[in-house]
């Protein structure tokens, strides 16, 4: 019909109908803000669960290594694997040869560890060395790759003697060190990052000072690190792994003397007189008792 009105869009589509309104920036904004502060407050918390799974993994490598060094000394008449330069006058060893630049873990494997990542830990900077080596590469050139470091003291004092736990056994087995987290964890090497690269670990072994050795004459650096927050995990001669806290020890000078660790028998303070790392508020001990000669 001529002249007829067609129905307006609102009639035909309803009243009720909302026309779609496209996000503000500012509703965008506050979006955003909103994410990033959830982000703020979980990261805090993963980073920590991650940092606690990782502290795990290292306790277990230890507990590990702990059993394989138990081992070990069963089957070579109590001895641990020392160098055996620290043997040259001592027939009694059955541990088996090796070269004197062979580090104490060489001879566990692959009879007693066949497992080499267990000498990393996940905390470790420098953990990739050992993984990352060129193809063909020793046990004993990863000396200076691993995480973990032997009581140098137990390996090298009284001519090598001390390493015979089960003859010469400390007066706190249960308390003794025997193998912990090394450092340094600070690279001062500028070149090429690589599998070689990174801070020496005097072998794998774990010195009680820094500085002046006056029983091998030579220069022990420091190790000393805080892997894991506030300290390392150290495993004892009975196979028992402990925290250490060594934040406060990398802050103050070294002493010939603590009242708390001579009072729990430690040779260091109460015969030797020598500067030592003390870990007396752990009740964990370089050695204790007197030092064999023979």
């Amino acid at each position: 019909m001529i002249g007829r009105v067609l129905p307006s869009r609102r009639f035909l589509y309803g009243e009720s109908r909302r026309v779609r309104r496209a996000s503000t920036l500012i509703e965008m904004l506050v979006v955003i803000f909103v994410i990033a502060l959830l982000i703020s407050i979980l990261l805090p918390s993963l980073k920590r669960s991650m940092d606690i799974a990782k502290a795990t993994s290292c306790k277990y490598n230890l507990k590990e290594i702990g059993k394989t060094l138990l081992m070990y000394q069963y089957e070579s008449n109590g001895w641990l694997p020392v160098p055996a330069a620290a043997l040259m006058n001592n027939n009694s060893n059955t541990a088996g040869a090796g070269a004197d630049s062979d580090p104490w873990f060489a001879r566990l494997f692959p009879t007693y560890l066949s497992d080499i990542a267990v000498l990393q830990c996940p905390k470790d900077p420098y953990a990739y060395r050992i993984t990352g080596a060129s193809p063909g590469t020793s046990v004993a050139g990863l000396a200076d790759q691993a995480s973990y470091g032997i009581n140098d003291f137990m390996l090298t004092a009284a001519g090598g003697y001390l390493a015979n736990v089960e003859r010469h056994a400390p007066k706190r087995p249960l308390d003794t060190i025997l193998v912990g987290d090394l450092g340094p964890d600070v690279n001062n090497n500028t070149g090429r990052r690589s599998a070689i690269n990174g801070p020496s670990r005097s072998g794998g072994l774990m010195s009680w000072a820094d500085g002046y050795d006056p029983f091998n004459d030579t220069y022990a650096p420091s190790w000393l690190t805080v892997r894991h927050g506030t300290g390392i995990h150290m495993v004892t001669l009975n196979g028992t792994v402990r925290e250490a806290r060594t934040l406060e020890l990398m802050r103050t000078p070294i002493k010939p003397f603590y009242p708390g660790c001579a009072a729990g028998g430690c040779t260091f303070c109460n015969e030797l007189n020598t500067p030592h790392y003390s870990f007396a508020k752990e009740h964990l001990y370089w050695w204790t008792g007197p030092i064999p000669t023979h």
